[in-house]
Protein backbone atom coordinates (compact mmCIF):
# COMPACT_ATOMS: atom_id res chain seq x y z
CA UNK A 1 0.00 0.00 0.00
CA UNK A 2 1.44 3.39 -0.90
CA UNK A 3 1.98 6.16 1.62
CA UNK A 4 -0.66 8.24 -0.14
CA UNK A 5 -3.31 5.57 0.16
CA UNK A 6 -2.32 4.97 3.80
CA UNK A 7 -2.78 8.65 4.63
CA UNK A 8 -6.08 8.75 2.75
CA UNK A 9 -7.33 5.62 4.51
CA UNK A 10 -6.52 6.99 7.96
CA UNK A 11 -7.45 10.65 7.51
CA UNK A 12 -9.75 10.87 4.50
CA UNK A 13 -9.28 13.51 1.83
CA UNK A 14 -8.51 16.33 4.27
CA UNK A 15 -5.73 15.79 6.77
CA UNK A 16 -6.31 17.47 10.10
CA UNK A 17 -3.90 17.21 12.98
CA UNK A 18 -5.95 18.07 16.04
CA UNK A 19 -5.11 15.39 18.60
CA UNK A 20 -1.89 17.05 19.82
CA UNK A 21 -1.04 20.74 19.82
CA UNK A 22 1.93 21.90 17.76
CA UNK A 23 5.12 22.71 19.62
CA UNK A 24 5.35 26.37 20.59
CA UNK A 25 9.10 26.89 20.64
CA UNK A 26 12.14 25.27 19.15
CA UNK A 27 14.83 25.68 16.58
CA UNK A 28 15.13 24.35 13.06
CA UNK A 29 16.98 21.06 12.65
CA UNK A 30 18.09 19.26 9.51
CA UNK A 31 17.66 15.51 9.80
CA UNK A 32 18.56 12.46 7.80
CA UNK A 33 15.92 9.77 8.12
CA UNK A 34 16.42 6.07 7.37
CA UNK A 35 13.91 3.30 7.50
CA UNK A 36 14.81 0.81 10.23
CA UNK A 37 14.98 -2.63 8.63
CA UNK A 38 14.03 -4.37 11.88
CA UNK A 39 10.88 -2.31 12.55
CA UNK A 40 7.50 -1.58 11.03
CA UNK A 41 7.44 1.87 9.48
CA UNK A 42 4.56 4.03 10.73
CA UNK A 43 4.48 6.82 8.14
CA UNK A 44 1.24 8.35 9.37
CA UNK A 45 2.43 8.75 12.96
CA UNK A 46 5.83 10.00 11.75
CA UNK A 47 4.14 12.56 9.50
CA UNK A 48 2.12 13.72 12.50
CA UNK A 49 5.29 14.11 14.56
CA UNK A 50 6.81 16.31 11.84
CA UNK A 51 3.61 18.31 11.32
CA UNK A 52 3.42 19.04 15.08
CA UNK A 53 6.83 20.64 14.63
CA UNK A 54 5.48 22.99 11.98
CA UNK A 55 6.45 21.06 8.85
CA UNK A 56 3.68 21.68 6.30
CA UNK A 57 1.42 18.69 5.64
CA UNK A 58 2.43 18.51 1.99
CA UNK A 59 6.14 18.51 2.92
CA UNK A 60 5.60 15.83 5.60
CA UNK A 61 3.78 13.70 3.05
CA UNK A 62 6.62 14.13 0.52
CA UNK A 63 9.24 13.17 3.14
CA UNK A 64 7.29 10.08 4.21
CA UNK A 65 6.75 9.07 0.57
CA UNK A 66 10.47 9.37 -0.14
CA UNK A 67 11.30 7.43 3.02
CA UNK A 68 8.82 4.71 2.16
CA UNK A 69 9.94 4.45 -1.48
CA UNK A 70 13.73 4.73 -1.10
CA UNK A 71 14.41 3.94 2.54
CA UNK A 72 15.92 7.36 3.28
CA UNK A 73 14.96 11.03 3.25
CA UNK A 74 16.28 14.40 4.36
CA UNK A 75 14.17 17.10 5.99
CA UNK A 76 14.49 20.44 7.72
CA UNK A 77 12.04 20.50 10.61
CA UNK A 78 11.11 24.12 11.51
CA UNK A 79 10.56 23.86 15.30
CA UNK A 80 12.24 21.11 17.26
CA UNK A 81 11.83 21.58 20.99
CA UNK A 82 14.18 18.71 21.87
CA UNK A 83 16.23 16.86 19.28
CA UNK A 84 16.60 13.83 21.56
CA UNK A 85 12.83 13.66 22.08
CA UNK A 86 12.12 13.83 18.34
CA UNK A 87 14.77 11.20 17.58
CA UNK A 88 13.33 8.81 20.18
CA UNK A 89 9.80 9.43 18.90
CA UNK A 90 10.83 8.65 15.33
CA UNK A 91 12.84 5.60 16.45
CA UNK A 92 9.70 4.17 18.04
CA UNK A 93 7.97 4.65 14.68
CA UNK A 94 10.57 2.66 12.73
CA UNK A 95 12.83 5.53 11.64
CA UNK A 96 16.47 6.16 12.46
CA UNK A 97 16.92 9.93 12.61
CA UNK A 98 20.21 11.77 12.82
CA UNK A 99 21.10 15.41 12.83
CA UNK A 100 22.27 16.27 9.32
CA UNK A 101 24.56 19.18 9.92
CA UNK A 102 28.31 19.35 10.10
CA UNK A 103 29.74 19.42 13.61
CA UNK A 104 32.17 22.17 14.47
CA UNK A 105 35.83 21.43 13.86
CA UNK A 106 38.79 23.70 14.45
CA UNK A 107 40.11 25.12 11.19
CA UNK A 108 43.46 25.63 12.90
CA UNK A 109 43.71 21.95 13.90
CA UNK A 110 42.85 20.85 10.35
CA UNK A 111 45.38 23.27 8.86
CA UNK A 112 48.11 22.33 11.32
CA UNK A 113 47.51 18.60 10.80
CA UNK A 114 48.40 19.21 7.14
CA UNK A 115 51.50 21.21 8.14
CA UNK A 116 50.37 24.26 6.15
CA UNK A 117 50.54 27.97 6.85
CA UNK A 118 47.31 29.97 6.63
CA UNK A 119 48.37 31.25 3.22
CA UNK A 120 49.24 27.76 1.94
CA UNK A 121 46.00 26.29 3.31
CA UNK A 122 43.89 29.03 1.71
CA UNK A 123 45.64 28.70 -1.65
CA UNK A 124 45.56 24.90 -1.75
CA UNK A 125 41.87 24.63 -0.88
CA UNK A 126 40.41 27.62 -2.75
CA UNK A 127 39.79 29.85 0.24
CA UNK A 128 40.59 33.47 0.95
CA UNK A 129 43.51 33.87 3.34
CA UNK A 130 41.64 36.59 5.26
CA UNK A 131 38.71 34.21 5.73
CA UNK A 132 40.97 31.51 7.18
CA UNK A 133 42.54 34.08 9.53
CA UNK A 134 39.12 35.31 10.66
CA UNK A 135 37.94 31.76 11.36
CA UNK A 136 41.05 30.94 13.37
CA UNK A 137 40.94 34.20 15.34
CA UNK A 138 37.24 33.75 16.11
CA UNK A 139 36.19 36.91 14.25
CA UNK A 140 33.79 34.83 12.17
CA UNK A 141 32.61 31.24 11.98
CA UNK A 142 32.36 28.99 8.94
CA UNK A 143 28.77 28.51 7.77
CA UNK A 144 27.40 25.00 7.12
CA UNK A 145 28.80 24.88 3.59
CA UNK A 146 32.25 25.98 4.69
CA UNK A 147 32.18 23.59 7.65
CA UNK A 148 31.35 20.73 5.27
CA UNK A 149 34.36 21.74 3.16
CA UNK A 150 36.60 21.86 6.26
CA UNK A 151 35.46 18.36 7.26
CA UNK A 152 36.12 17.12 3.72
CA UNK A 153 39.59 18.67 3.82
CA UNK A 154 40.19 16.98 7.18
CA UNK A 155 39.07 13.54 5.97
CA UNK A 156 40.02 13.63 2.26
CA UNK A 157 42.24 16.60 1.40
CA UNK A 158 43.24 14.98 -1.89
CA UNK A 159 39.60 14.96 -3.05
CA UNK A 160 39.32 18.72 -2.58
CA UNK A 161 42.66 19.34 -4.30
CA UNK A 162 41.59 17.07 -7.17
CA UNK A 163 38.25 18.84 -7.55
CA UNK A 164 39.94 22.24 -7.67
CA UNK A 165 42.66 21.03 -10.06
CA UNK A 166 40.02 20.16 -12.64
CA UNK A 167 38.85 23.77 -12.64
CA UNK A 168 36.31 24.65 -15.30
CA UNK A 169 37.31 21.77 -17.57
CA UNK A 170 35.23 19.10 -15.87
CA UNK A 171 31.90 18.10 -17.31
CA UNK A 172 29.16 16.32 -15.45
CA UNK A 173 28.85 12.73 -16.58
CA UNK A 174 25.19 11.84 -17.08
CA UNK A 175 26.01 8.24 -16.26
CA UNK A 176 27.59 9.15 -12.90
CA UNK A 177 25.62 8.09 -9.84
CA UNK A 178 23.33 10.74 -8.42
CA UNK A 179 24.10 12.14 -4.98
CA UNK A 180 21.63 11.32 -2.25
Amino acid sequence: MSTRSTLLAVFGTRVQIRDEPPVREGSAERLSLKRRPDADLSTVAAARALIRRHLPVKAAHAVMTELFDTGEAYVEVPKVESLNHLISELTALGIDARRHWPDQISVRIVRESLHLSQAQFALRFGLEEATVKNWEQGKSKPNATAMTLIWTIYRHPEAVVDALARGGTATVDAAAPAFR
